[in-house]
């Protein structure tokens, strides 16, 4: 895992496994390619975001040319998509060039609800709309 700009750490398809699965936070994964604007462009607020939660969250990146495997087996289609994890779980995304207020009321919305996810194998079951 290499530190990327603020507390982001960069993912290897060696880390991810262990990373979602043994975290007790929130673990936020962006999906990115390296030429992909959008994912440049929320870059800055991703790593604001990730000082900001950093003991609420753990805030990761992982460029899905190069590890295509853990993106096929997330479906990932566009980037960048944020993809939300829970105890080992996926419980929410976000995909494209999405509002920097959209990405931060939805993190914020994950973590006040994280505690009704851990050791649940299903969705969480309230509505996300990132508006706060």
């Amino acid at each position: 895992m290499v530190r990327m700009g603020g507390n982001v750490k960069e993912l290897k398809d060696s880390d991810f496994d262990n990373v979602i699965s043994d975290e007790k936070r929130l673990v936020i994964v962006e999906f990115y390619t390296n030429n992909c604007p959008s994912c440049v462009a929320i870059a800055p607020v991703y790593d604001k975001l990730s000082e900001e939660h950093e003991l609420d969250a753990v805030f990761t990146k992982m460029n899905v040319q190069t590890y295509q495997s853990i993106g096929m087996r997330y479906g990932i289609m566009g980037t960048p998509t944020f993809k939300f994890f829970c105890g080992g779980k996926p419980i929410g995304e976000l995909v494209g060039a999405i509002p920097a207020t959209m990405l931060r009321n939805s993190i914020k919305d994950f973590i006040r609800h994280r505690s009704e996810c851990m050791g649940k194998s299903t969705r969480l079951v309230y509505e996300i709309d990132g508006y706060g």
